[in-house]
């Protein structure tokens, strides 16, 4: 039975850590990977009518993250049957289970020691995260805050 993993994001190579955590102890069928991204939707109703998550996601997707996102899935290439970037724009427990369910989400995998640096109009879903009833697991996660994208990109190989 496949499973589906979810794992929090903010655009920038360090949040993947987590992913790599999470993947390394499966050895089973190949798991589905949901990339998680929240962030507050305009309440204008011109940005309402032309909004698209494509176009999110491509704005905030860097050449750097891409990189690592093909790292991760030629790394771990028997155990991924596929990687996608979801958008959350939910504000209460009610829309966190929602969504969970709806992407039929079994683990949620946070890092202990890495807080998401969002941009502007997003927000860390991790609290949101924390109180639905899912199963969540911590990893701890060896990450140097001074390290560049590079040694960051380097450190998805270990």
């Amino acid at each position: 039975m496949t499973k589906t993993i979810l794992v929090p994001i903010d655009f920038r190579v360090a949040s993947l850590n987590t992913l790599k955590l999470a993947l390394e102890p499966y050895s089973e069928d190949p798991i589905e990977v949901i990339l998680m991204y929240s962030e507050y939707l305009d309440d204008s109703i011109t940005e309402l009518l032309f909004y698209t998550p494509n176009k999110t996601v491509a704005n905030n997707i860097t050449p750097a993250f891409r990189e690592a996102l093909e790292i991760i899935r030629n790394r771990f290439e028997g155990k991924i049957k596929y990687i996608s970037i979801e958008l959350f724009h939910g504000h209460n427990k009610n829309a966190i289970k929602t969504f969970l369910e709806a992407n039929k989400v079994d683990e949620i995998y946070i890092a202990q020691n890495y807080q998401l640096k969002m941009s502007k109009r997003a927000f860390d879903p991790t609290p949101l995260l924390k109180k639905s009833s899912y199963k969540i697991i911590e990893v701890n996660i060896n990450n140097d805050i001074e390290q560049t994208e590079h040694e960051q990109l380097i450190a998805l190989f270990n």
